[in-house]
């Protein structure tokens, strides 16, 4: 029999995960929240017994896998909490679900309690849909070698698919998780916010954009961003991009920034396709990085 399950935090997170373990069999036991009716909530989402819904910290005892789908900051002194006051059985392995933290800040001296990481490199905005796409999510794991296979097991019952990551890379595959998904938001933002300069509505500008970061996003998945990278810094365009800091500078002054940073990142990826000449190169990285040059204080 698969070993009960314990949720502590029925966020989004923790309330799709445990749905899709659910799912495949594994028993949960118990979802504790803050207040009872996101507890309650969490229940109902998962699909298991309305009973199991509560506040009752100490009724972490249930499980041998505990689930702490809980904010970074909140994770250490949880865990030394379960340990230390609630008195978890030496059995139990925590799991926590953080891109950036590694298992190990679960450890208590004096426990013998096992640690992982699993951490799904998704999205999630809305449980729903985050539950629908950990088919095939790709998910980190990490923590102590004698619960690795557990956290494979867990991965493949929520659809995932695990992979390895060293402790001390975590930060930095953090890192471009929130580069490759947050920032692409920021990115997308801060396009619909110029056309809306340009006289459009939010929706309209929306609406604008979606086909071609659809079609971006195709191209990376079947060429690669060097081969995907188009527009004026692939072709050393250099009186496009001039042309580009001068409206910003006329009309959107606050988006210099951006634009000359992320330029200056695309200056080497296109260096790296080999599509650029040295005079190109040497065009490109002046216009962006010398605020006094090329026609532009941008």
């Amino acid at each position: 029999m698969k070993s009960g399950i314990v949720l502590i935090g029925p966020g989004r997170v923790g309330a799709a995960i445990s749905k899709r373990l659910h799912e495949a069999d594994h028993p949960v036991v118990a979802v504790i929240g803050r207040n009872q009716q996101r507890a309650s909530d969490a229940v109902d989402f998962i699909g298991c017994d309305p009973s199991l819904a509560t506040t009752d910290l100490t009724l972490a005892r249930r499980g041998k896998i505990v689930l702490l789908a809980i904010p970074d900051d909140q994770i250490s002194g949880m865990a030394q909490r379960l340990q230390e006051t609630i008195g978890l059985s030496r059995e139990t392995t925590l799991v926590h679900f953080s891109g950036l933290q590694p298992a190990n800040i679960m450890k208590v001296a004096g426990s013998d309690c096992a640690t992982i990481s699993i951490h799904p490199l998704l999205p999630f905005a809305d449980r729903d849909m985050a539950t629908a796409s950990l088919t095939d999510c790709p998910c980190a794991i990490e923590g102590d070698s004698i619960a690795l296979p557990l956290a494979q097991e867990l991965v493949g019952a929520m659809g995932g698919k695990a992979f390895h990551l060293d402790t001390d890379a975590k930060a930095l595959y953090h890192t471009a998780a929130c580069i490759a998904s947050n920032y692409l938001v920021t990115i997308t933002a801060s396009a619909r916010d110029l056309l809306v300069r340009c006289g459009l509505d939010q929706q309209q500008a929306m609406e604008l954009l979606t086909p071609i970061q659809r079609a971006t996003s195709d191209n990376l998945i079947r060429l690669g961003p060097e081969a995907a990278l188009t527009g004026p810094i692939a072709r050393g365009d250099v009186g496009t991009v001039n042309k580009h800091l001068l409206a910003l500078k006329e009309k959107a002054p606050d988006f210099c920034g951006l634009y000359r940073s992320l330029g200056e990142q695309t200056i080497a990826l296109a260096t790296a396709s080999e599509r650029l000449s040295k005079e190109q190169i040497s065009k490109l990285q002046k216009i962006l990085t010398d605020e006094d040059g090329a026609d532009s204080d941008c």
